[in-house]
Formats: C-alpha cells, structure tokens, sequence
C-alpha cells in the first residue's frame, strides 16, 4: 500500500515538473525567436553617407545618405543624426522648432532599397571657416554610419 501512494505520488510530482519544464521552454524559444529577429534586421540594414557639404558663409550642411542594405529603413523621422566640429558632435532633434533641427528635402517615411536621401541640417550659427565637421547618421535599430568633412 505504502509502495502504491509513493508510485501515485512520484508520477504527480513529475508530471507538474515535465509540465514546467515545457512552459518554460516555450517562453525561452519565444524569447530567441524574438532576438533574432531583431539581430536579423540589424544585420540586413546597412546606410552609407555618400556625401556632406557646408560652407562657412552659412549654417546649413546638406548631407546624402543611400541604403545600402537588404532591407528598408522604416520609421525614419525616429533616425539620429549628430553633427558638429570633429570631437564635439551633438544630437540634431528631427523637425524642431528652432535651430539646430534637420529635416528631409523631400517627403520621405521609408529607405527603400538602393534609395539615396537629402537631409537637411540647419545649425544654430555659421560653420567655422578652415574646420572639419562630422555628420553621423543612427538608423532607429542602430546601424551608423559618419562622414566628415571640411569647410
């Protein structure tokens, strides 16, 4: 008798662990699923700046960036742009009210493949004559690329 409620009692307590077991592999294969997904994207998204110009007559620098990736870049008014003198760059907010902001030349939502874009950047005072600036581009899902260039 003792044998038996030990035998009922083992097949219980290793049911409702098997059955832990299971759901938490659910919830870690999920979970990979959705990391890679993400690395997947990261590693399919790819921008090149193809070129910055300003002058030191004026606070505006136009900069070219292509997608060079396998992917579009969505979401793109959630993009980080910085700029400023090589070793001091700060974030440029998208569409601000005021000086420094940046926007789109054109009306633009998604980097198709192999599309190139001009983005706008207005500084708050003239660049510096005889200096190097840098402009680097942040895609929402990190993926950077930066130029430099000189007045």
């Amino acid at each position: 008798m003792t044998e038996g409620i030990l035998l009922v009692a083992s097949v219980i307590v290793a049911t409702s662990l098997s059955g832990m077991v299971i759901g938490k592999m659910g919830i870690l294969n999920s979970s990979f699923a959705v990391s890679a997904e993400a690395q997947k994207d990261i590693m399919l998204t790819k921008i090149k700046v193809v070129y910055a110009t300003g002058s030191s007559s004026s606070p505006a620098v136009k900069v070219w960036v292509k997608n060079v990736g396998s992917v579009a870049v969505t979401n793109t008014d959630k993009l980080d742009v910085y700029f400023g003198k090589l070793g001091s760059s700060t974030r440029i907010p998208y569409n601000a009210g005021s000086n420094p902001t940046w926007v789109y030349s054109a009306s633009v939502t998604q980097w198709q493949i192999k599309d190139t874009v001009q983005i706008d950047i207005t500084n708050s005072a003239n660049l510096s004559a005889s200096s190097t600036y840098v402009v680097r581009i942040v895609t929402p899902n990190g993926v950077a690329d930066e130029y430099l260039f000189s007045t």
